[in-house]
């Protein structure tokens, strides 16, 4: 089941899920509460919650398929005048997986507004010469073939007791007709009519990138290999856990799964959104849709079932995202658009009865009025305002699913472009969470190394920490047994912040950090020259870890590490130095093991907060957040965080990759989530980097501030066309033709302007946003002036 963002219904039944539908006729979102109230009103209870995507004209609405099936709304739709078919049926009817794919193609334009167009051109011919002055009237023949779909849905607005921009087109060309102005009334019918066709082109570029997305086919079937040796032919829908697939060379991997014999390169670039070449051997892991491009067949053991696959759960959020809940600021300016549009009809009304309030002595003069109050109905419709913020987020957020970054939705993306600190987890975020077994000291030398590792084997495989598997890894690889019979297991418990401790052969036995065994009274009792010893691996960068048991004291020392991944030193200079944000890491490592990182990192020690447990984490995030951070603001945003969103923005960003993490990326304000991290995790955060990439999170910020910049622009340029009209008409200096076409070209503007964050066509992943990582030789400078400061 897909649960829409942005609804908080929590009585839907479990049975319920979202079914998607492309359609047309669908101008702005001035047209949105005419929709939904089409389906609310005739089926009421059936539907739990409608979402509209204006910029790709995608309908999702939630819905028991038992009761109300997916074919009965689009029905629904097609009679209220919005054509429409089935992009995704929520009972998962296979009578319409053919229609499932996101149109590229807009609406064609109809012989009826083609033939309106050549009629309003005819009529413009009158003037001419006066000989032709009858050519006048043909613009009556456009108004005849252009009002009547727009009259339809306007007549469906009237009848709930609403108004539209239908409404206001039909009597501004009605109007015209009366005034005797046909030529007015024919462009008034031809440019709004268009304007649908126009507006489609201008946002094809955001429905293509959806469309890679969304329309990513998994494989129908794929290759079992048997326990006999043999193959089979199956459905991937009954591909379990645990089974082995055969992926030949040019093949799609179905599942995500690792690799267990055989070599090849990998193309990942399904959930890179770039060519992608990978070396797999055994043990590497492999994700659902990467294609194999090498010379060598695979054998992958699947982890996990196609529906839950890597690329599955990225179609699956991008859509999500794509109706995720509105924005502060999106809700603000369509509250402001609603409001203009009933100011400014004031407005046109008042000139409709100005002329009986005021008599003109020179005559001629209610004409003028009328056409004037006219001229304001069309300045009063909010299309381009109201369309001004929602494009903008449906280009950002395509781009960033495009790049395999997940962003669940408007508000997130526009929060991304206003964070000014962020808070890294260490193990798996800034490193890459692969650890590896460094050290291992045995205090106790009656006991062996085998018999030492078995029961550090035995204490951490329960566990899902990575330095446990590391610990169990490490014991097979010795060809220990980690199932021993002549050891029982019992209480096996999880001491937050510091290790675990469990019942061995009812012994208790404790495996954790120095705080641990501090708590114990058994650190005190280690020999000095191993105290030195295990100081000396903190200081390099390991995480340093004791074993014991009660009435034994501590038996051995060990030490894992972890390597930090290759692009972290580069990501966290640009984000310190090129965008001017603050970075913290918080770990529940030792100090000694924190600094060793962030020293090779270029953290500060103030920038480091180490030791702490889950709590600890949440705790240092608040009081990171609580403390002004004056980097990376200008006046500008703040007066626009003042006027639109009521508040200044400074947003703290938590990236965590671990269960750990879950309290403090919860309560930050921009929760992100690596692509490897648990689906617990991934599921409360607010962004999710599918393929853990940290070079993403920089572009994605970047992205934000985009998107933030494009809305400011997009908002200044439809007031200011409005404002335009207004004036101009207040001066008589206004015509029904250069307001509409005003309106429309504004409207066209602000769509291409926020279509402007969508890569290059053929420019690579990057290319609208290069992240720029310092040089060796500035990292070194760098370096210097930050030595000669401290």
């Amino acid at each position: 089941t897909i649960i829409v963002p942005g609804d908080e219904n929590d009585d839907v039944p479990r049975s319920s899920g979202v079914s998607q539908f492309q359609v047309q006729g669908l101008c702005c979102s001035s047209e949105v509460p005419l929709l939904r109230e089409l389906l609310e009103s005739k089926r009421g209870a059936l539907i739990d919650n409608v979402n509209v995507n204006i910029t790709t004209k995608v309908v999702y609405v939630r819905h028991d398929p038992k009761t109300l099936s997916a074919r009965d709304i689009a029905n629904d739709l097609t009679r209220g005048g919005f054509r429409s078919c089935i992009v995704k049926d929520a009972g998962g009817d296979e009578e319409w997986r053919h229609e499932g794919k996101v149109s590229v193609e807009g609406p064609r334009l109809s012989i009826t507004v083609i033939l309106c167009g050549v009629f309003w051109i005819l009529s413009m011919f009158s003037y001419i010469t006066p000989e032709w002055d009858n050519l006048k009237y043909c613009g009556v023949i456009s108004v005849i073939f252009g009002v009547p779909p727009i009259a339809r849905k306007a007549f469906l607005t009237i009848t709930r007791c609403q108004f539209d921009a239908n409404v206001m087109m039909v009597i501004a060309a009605i109007g015209s007709l009366a005034l005797g102005e046909y030529d007015e009334a024919a462009s008034v019918s031809f440019l709004f009519s268009v304007s649908e066709y126009l507006e489609s082109k201008a946002t094809a570029r955001a429905r293509r990138a959806m469309a890679d997305i969304t329309n990513l086919r998994r494989q129908e079937t794929a290759t079992l290999q048997l326990c006999h040796g043999g193959v089979k032919v199956v459905p991937v829908d009954e591909i379990k856990v645990g089974d082995v697939t055969l992926i030949k060379p040019g093949d799609t991997i179905p599942c995500d799964g690792v690799v267990r014999t055989g070599q090849s390169v990998v193309d990942e670039s399904a959930l890179a959104s770039q060519s992608h070449p990978a070396h797999k051997s055994p043990s590497d892991n492999v994700s659902g849709g990467s294609v194999n491009v090498g010379d060598g067949p695979l054998s992958v053991s699947v982890t996990v079932v196609e529906s839950e696959s890597a690329l599955s759960r990225l179609v699956r959020l991008a859509e999500e995202a794509q109706s995720g809940r509105a924005s502060q600021t999106e809700q603000i300016v369509d509250l402001f658009a609603k409001r203009y549009t009933l100011v400014v009809i004031a407005l046109s009304v008042g000139m409709f009865i100005m002329p009986w309030l005021l008599p003109d002595e020179e005559g001629g003069g209610t004409e003028k009025w009328v056409l004037n109050g006219l001229i304001m109905i069309v300045a009063a419709c909010p299309c381009a305002l109201a369309i001004s913020t929602p494009v903008t987020y449906a280009a950002g957020l395509a781009a960033c699913a495009k790049w395999g970054v997940i962003v669940k939705d408007g508000a997130r993306l526009e929060a991304l472009g206003q964070v000014q600190q962020i808070v890294f987890d260490k193990t798996g975020t800034l490193t890459t969470g692969k650890f590896k077994l460094c050290h291992l000291n045995i205090v106790d030398k009656q006991r062996l190394r085998s018999e030492v590792l078995q029961l550090l084997a035995l204490m951490e495989e329960p566990s899902s920490h990575p330095l446990s598997k590391t610990l169990v890894e490490a014991a097979i690889a010795e060809n220990i047994n980690t199932q021993s019979p002549n050891h029982a297991v019992e209480n096996h418990t999880i001491l937050p912040g510091e290790g675990i401790t469990a019942l061995i052969n009812s012994t208790p036995t404790y495996v954790g950090n120095k705080d641990l065994f501090e708590r114990l009274e058994m650190y005190q009792n280690l020999p000095p020259n191993l105290k030195t010893e295990t100081e000396k691996w903190s200081q390099e960068g390991g995480t340093v870890g004791f074993l014991g048991l009660q009435g034994s004291g501590i038996l051995a020392a060990y030490c894992v590490s972890d390597s930090i991944r290759d692009e972290a030193h580069d990501i966290v200079d640009a984000l310190r130095y090129d965008m001017n944000i603050g970075v913290t890491m918080v770990t529940g490592d030792s100090d000694d093991a924190a600094k060793g990182v962030g020293n090779r990192l270029g953290l500060h020690s103030s920038c480091i907060e180490a030791g702490l447990s889950p709590e600890g984490k949440l705790a240092a995030m608040q009081r990171i957040k609580r403390e002004p951070f004056q980097g990376g603001r200008d006046e500008w945003n703040d007066i626009y965080s003042r006027i639109i969103c009521q508040r200044q923005k400074s947003l703290l960003l938590m990236c965590g990759d671990g269960v750990n993490d879950a309290p403090a990326l919860a309560r930050s304000d921009v929760g992100v989530a690596m692509g490897s991290s648990a689906a617990m995790l991934r599921e409360m955060s607010d962004v999710i980097l599918m393929d853990s990439s940290l070079v993403k999170l920089v572009d994605t910020i970047k992205m934000g501030r985009k998107a933030l910049l494009t809305i400011k622009e997009n908002i200044s340029l439809a007031l200011l066309s409005k404002l335009a009209i207004i004036v101009l008409t207040f001066f008589n200096m206004m015509t029904l033709f250069g307001a509409i076409a005003t309106d429309i070209g504004t409207m066209l503007l602000v769509t291409y302007n926020g279509m402007k964050l969508l890569p290059a066509k053929n420019g690579g992943c990057w290319s609208a946003l290069k992240t720029e990582v310092i040089s060796a030789r500035d990292q070194q400078q760098y370096r210097e002036v930050r030595g000669e400061l401290v």
